[in-house]
């Protein structure tokens, strides 16, 4: 269970770099593009989260 937890937090750190290019490149949104950055983190702070579990398990 911890290289579930290990990858689950890899991909939560993607996700969150992701999110961070996006805000600091100030690029203003396109109408198609509304909530992708609210998204990244979203899922990127889920993720870390539902990891969290993962780490207790033996």
């Amino acid at each position: 269970m911890t290289g579930l937890a290990v990858a689950m937090d890899v991909v939560a750190a993607g996700f969150l770099a992701f999110f961070v290019r996006l805000v600091a490149c100030g690029k203003s949104a396109r109408s198609d593009e509304g909530g992708r950055s609210a998204a990244m983190a979203l899922i990127g702070v889920s993720l870390g989260l539902l990891s969290v579990s993962l780490w207790s398990l033996p």
